[in-house]
């Protein structure tokens, strides 16, 4: 058996499946308000409750009387498994394994933190820091599909200046700009298996490919909120995309000559909301949102590297998505609120182009929240999130024909279960 073409070839076909492990991105992180959680974010933009609306509409700190001080930490625990089987064909050799993975998504702690102050009965300004995107994902080093998927992680912190300006007295217009910082880490390597599979051509747990990087990217949004009645408020928000260019380094045990610089394109997709609030009475309010995602931005990952090699790691052909909405708020007593909420998330990626590294799929939010007054100034909110994932089917396949074993195919079916609990907690204060 000839070892060198064997390595190569078996470099090939896990480089023609990489994932795109930087759109863990693609799964866009909410959450950035407790309140806002405890009703599945309907009516977000519509629904300035304190400090935080800055992150989904500038146009509605104009709300507030004096300055606003808002701090929440998020705590997002995600259950993804993956059950399946990857088979490879050499020559007339059929090889299955087993590829099944417990608990690949990580959990993670997401902070933010706004403040808001009037100018004048005009004017008013904020500044919040929080996160749009990000998620991690990692497989263990037994795994049998690992050139498929191994390690994924994107984090990113935006940092959001905005001013709002009230042209009436029930007609406010917001912008913002932001500059967000994101680090990501994407990779592939070989499995254990493929040692003995390949008598040893081709070591086991070997990196195949892994790009490191980080960048700054710049952007902005808008926002409108409209009084329309005593009853009832509307507002129109709009962050535009975010392009980021992740300058780092590309590292391979199996191929030295990527052993370089280089940078890998990401783009962040524009939001859209249309929100409204509605007060039925003294006590109790409804909410509801559209919101949608441009993800159609998102056609290819490519990374260019530093010696001009332009390296397309995966065709992606993301879908634009929509999020549905809908909330209800009781103000129990003058010490309690309560919420809750429940949203429906369409995933962007296509059974044709789902990946072990983001298996996306629609999913389905059940939450409940409250705020407690813990004296004139200062309330605490909680909020909790249910996320159940509809079951997401994986099919990937790369064959390469080589002349001295013919074709050689690596074929994956896997099924993803995925599911979330979300807990957020969140201090505000006005003086």
């Amino acid at each position: 058996m000839n070892k060198t073409l064997l390595l190569r070839t078996s470099v090939c076909i896990a480089l023609g499946t990489v994932s795109a492990s930087s759109l863990a991105a693609g799964f866009q992180v909410n959450e950035h308000s407790a309140n806002g959680l405890g009703r599945a974010f309907a009516g977000q933009a519509a629904t300035p409750e304190n400090a935080s609306i800055l992150a989904t509409n500038p146009a509605a700190i104009s709300q507030f009387d004096e300055a606003e001080f808002s701090f929440a930490l998020n705590y997002i625990m995600p259950n993804v498994d993956i059950k399946g089987d990857v088979v490879t064909t050499v020559g007339d050799a059929q090889i299955p394994l087993e590829a099944n993975e417990d608990d690949i998504a990580e959990s993670a702690v997401i902070p933010s933190a706004f403040y808001t102050r009037p100018i004048n009965d005009k004017v008013s300004v904020g500044l919040g820091v929080f996160a749009n995107y990000g998620l991690a994902t990692d497989y263990s080093d037994s795994f049998n599909a690992l050139h498929f998927a191994d390690r994924a992680e994107v984090i990113t912190m935006t940092i959001n200046p905005a001013v709002s300006y009230s042209l009436t007295d029930t007609l406010d217009i917001g912008l913002g700009l932001s500059a967000t910082y994101a680090e990501a880490e994407i990779g592939t390597a070989t499995p254990q298996a493929i040692g003995a599979i390949s008598q040893g051509a081709v070591p086991g747990n070997a990196t195949i490919l892994r790009l490191e990087g980080d960048d700054w990217g710049y952007g902005w949004n808008v926002g409108v909120f409209w009084q329309a009645s005593e009853q009832t408020d509307i507002a129109l928000s709009y962050r535009a995309e975010t392009k980021l260019d992740l300058e780092g380094d590309v590292e391979s045990d199996l191929i030295p000559a990527l052993n370089q610089g280089g940078a890998l394109g990401l783009n962040l997709a524009a939001i859209a909301e249309f929100a409204v609030n509605h007060r039925i009475d003294e006590k109790w309010s409804v909410q509801v949102s559209a919101n949608h995602t441009e993800w159609s931005t998102f056609d290819k990952l490519e990374a260019e590297l530093e010696s001009g090699m332009d390296l397309l790691i995966k065709q992606e052909d993301f879908e634009n998505t929509w999020r549905l909405s809908v909330g209800a708020t009781y103000v129990y007593s003058d010490e309690l609120t309560l919420r809750a909420g429940y949203a429906y998330d369409e995933g962007a990626v296509s059974f044709a182009h789902r990946s072990l590294s983001i298996p996306d799929t629609d999913r389905h939010w059940v939450t409940v929240g409250a705020t407690y007054q813990l004296n004139e100034d200062s309330t605490i909110d909680a909020g909790y999130a249910y996320l159940k994932g509809r079951d997401a089917n994986v099919s990937q396949q790369r064959a390469l024909q080589t002349e001295a074993l013919g074709t050689v195919v690596s074929d994956l079916t896997a099924t993803e279960h995925a599911s979330a609990h979300i807990l957020s907690v969140q201090y505000n204060t006005r003086f």
